[in-house]
């Protein structure tokens, strides 16, 4: 009996841990993924941080544009946003580590979709997808930018 309860939680364990793994969640006091989310082997999944505040959407960046900052390789859309973001990187690099931000106000990180994002005092927000993205901008007035600052704050 006892051997069936261990291969049990084995079994559980094996599961969640490959789910973190896949998804890149964890705790964010772990800090397993490095300072900057780059799960698809780039910062912002290859998109360009500078467009979304040039063009207001996601654009893809591409690799004659790339730029390593801060342990991560960044792409534009251009030589000039890529001039624009190496002149001043913390003014268009995404909040919480280029994580989900609604995840971090939760206490934990997650993987992000490019085309959930939300510009709120000047900063780049993102998110795991557009649902998540809506609960946490209707919720600011509850805290939820506060709640990611702080535990942010806790890696």
């Amino acid at each position: 009996m006892k051997t069936w309860i261990l291969v049990g939680v084995a079994a559980v364990l094996v599961l969640v841990g490959t789910f973190a793994v896949v998804k890149k969640v964890s705790p964010v006091g772990w800090g397993l993924w490095g300072q900057y989310n780059t799960s698809s082997g780039l910062a912002l999944k290859g998109y360009d941080p500078v467009a979304y505040f040039s063009d207001q959407k996601p654009v893809p960046g591409k690799s004659e544009y790339a730029y390593d900052w801060n342990g991560a390789t960044w792409q534009f859309s251009s030589a000039e946003n890529r001039d624009q973001f190496s002149g001043n990187p913390e003014t268009f690099a995404p909040q919480f580590g280029g994580f989900c931000s609604f995840a971090v106000s939760k206490g934990f990180t997650a993987d992000i979709s490019p085309d959930a994002w939300q510009i709120e005092g000047g900063k780049l927000y993102l998110f795991a997808d557009q649902n998540v993205r809506d609960s946490w901008v209707a919720s600011m007035g509850e805290g939820s930018l506060d709640n990611s600052a702080a535990n942010w704050k806790k890696r």
